[in-house]
């Protein structure tokens, strides 16, 4: 089954969905990138969400640094390896990281052609990385382990790689893709479906709890609760030791949304807190659209929802401070 297929679920929202107050503004002065951002606030208290408007090795490491994250034992770059030729984070970027905090690739299985740990490393291989990137572990290629929900709305537990359980200091890195499959890709996507073992894992997410040996989709709104469940679920069992990276670069869009373009490179956003460091890459993202009204539709095609709906589930807050170095 293809991805885009197998990802897809079995109707798009009907209205069923919260969207935020997209209070659209002709002003341009709040925003970067000359539209506003619209959870942006300057509230002291909100989490902060560190902005460089460049996707190179150098400028990564800076804003990598910029958080201060403090590095203990072994550590981990979560990130995805992606289908053959297709989009994925350039390898030389993601080195860039690796060598500066001596990290280890880390990933599940996935579905095929990622179904095995063999066949997974050579797509990895295929999309150019190699032994010369950084070492790869293929978290659930000797089994599972199971991380606990606490007060989720739907899973009690998640189920990951039982390497995961190896690593002591965490960094998510993921190639921000907007206009692509039904929900977005980014952060929150990388710690849900993504830190599932190849079936079990995926599967109990997809299906909010209900299945584990089969794929059941159930719709948007309840899918993105069990992600949030097991975005939670991830962060508890590192508690503190998360730091959260999206890379904006110049993703060719590809869906049916009318208006969408080839933003070019963006830049990286990065932050300890998961949904915020989303939330802003939508808001950089979705808040091309000529208007309000066609924002609304390209956010309800791709669930951006989830935010909003993490949030609510105590992963973190869709408000953010833009700090930019």
């Amino acid at each position: 089954m293809k991805r885009r297929n197998f990802l897809k679920t079995s109707a798009l929202l009907a209205g069923s969905a919260t969207l935020p107050n997209l209070a659209w503004s002709a002003q341009s002065s709040d925003g970067p990138l000359g539209y506003p951002l619209t959870h942006r606030v300057t509230d002291a208290k909100a989490p902060a969400v560190y902005f460089v408007p460049a996707v190179d090795g150098a400028a990564l490491v800076r804003l990598y640094d910029a958080l201060g994250q403090k590095r203990i034992g072994k550590v981990g770059i979560k990130m995805t390896f992606e289908t053959p030729g297709g989009p994925h984070l350039d390898p030389q970027l993601v080195k860039a990281l690796a060598d500066h905090t001596k990290a280890t690739l880390i990933e599940n299985n996935c579905y095929p052609p990622r179904d095995t740990t063999q066949k997974h490393l050579e797509v990895a291989r295929s999309n150019g990385f190699d032994e010369t990137i950084a070492p790869i572990d293929i978290l659930d290629s000797d089994g599972h382990m199971d991380l606990p929900v606490s007060k989720g709305y739907h899973l009690k537990f998640a189920r990951t790689g039982s390497h995961f359980a190896n690593y002591d200091t965490l960094i998510s890195m993921v190639r921000f893709k907007a206009h692509y499959l039904d929900f977005y890709g980014g952060t929150l996507k990388n710690l849900s479906i993504c830190m599932g073992t190849g079936v079990e894992g995926k599967c109990l997410v997809h299906s909010a709890g209900e299945v584990m040996d089969y794929f059941s989709s159930r719709d948007d709104k309840t899918t993105c609760e069990a992600m949030s469940d097991a975005v939670k679920a991830a962060m508890e069992a590192k508690q503190g030791r998360w730091v959260f990276i999206n890379v904006i670069d110049a993703f060719e869009p590809e869906d049916s949304c009318e208006g969408i373009k080839n933003l070019g490179n963006i830049g990286m956003l990065a932050g300890f807190d998961p949904v915020a460091v989303d939330q802003a890459a939508i808001d950089m993202t979705f808040g091309a659209a000529p208007n309000a009204q066609v924002r609304a539709q390209w956010e309800e095609r791709h669930s951006t929802m989830l935010t909003a709906i993490a949030e609510a589930n105590g992963v973190g807050s869709t408000h953010y401070r833009l700090v930019k170095i």
